[in-house]
């Protein structure tokens, strides 16, 4: 029988020393899942870099000075823009097929908008009232418009305002291969 001092005995037969594999093995999983984290997280704030680029579009000047504004869609073919109303930054979805700018509530009231006549809409929702207003100044990349009419609407959620072809109407839209592109007539 063995006694207790030869049972604890390390089985290298290299006495009360640590395993060095073990301990370097150790180290290389700690930092294979640091290097992962750090690939991780630069692929998600490029992704993040990426949305908010798409965002804010990028503006053109031709060489003859003409102005454009480029705007790619998102993952569902959508076309998101950051614009400036009476001074203040907002975004917008951009929607081709609606007749006006629809601002929602939370947003009116941040932009100092005076709620106007009522009037009902035709949405994918259904009829809504909306309440007629106007914007006394409109900036989509280069281009800006001023006194807009636009809409108040109570049923929409968020801070993000529906840009109409009340505003779009005055340019030239080209959309090709997931590309928006606004230019002047």
């Amino acid at each position: 029988m063995k006694s207790d001092e030869e049972k604890t005995e390390n089985p290298t037969g290299s006495g009360s020393e640590p395993d060095t594999a073990k301990t370097i093995g150790g180290w290389m999983i700690t930092l294979v899942w640091i290097i992962a984290l750090g690939a991780g997280t630069f692929a998600a704030q490029n992704w993040f870099d990426e949305r908010q680029q798409r965002r804010e579009g990028i503006s053109i000047e031709g060489s003859d000075g003409s102005a454009s504004f480029l705007m790619r869609a998102d993952r569902f073919g959508q076309f998101w823009v950051k614009g400036i109303a009476n001074k203040q930054e907002i975004v917008f979805l951009v929607d081709t097929g609606a007749t006006g700018i629809s601002i929602p509530d939370s947003v009116a009231s941040r932009l100092g908008l005076i709620k106007g006549d009522a009037f009902p809409v035709q949405t994918a929702n259904g009829t809504t009232t909306v309440y007629s207003t106007r914007l006394r100044s409109l900036s989509i990349g280069p281009f800006s418009r001023n006194d807009v009419p636009a809409h108040i609407n109570p049923s929409m959620d968020g801070e993000v305002a529906l840009l109409g072809m009340s505003f779009l109407r005055h340019y030239e839209l080209l959309q090709r291969a997931g590309e928006l592109t606004i230019s002047a007539p």
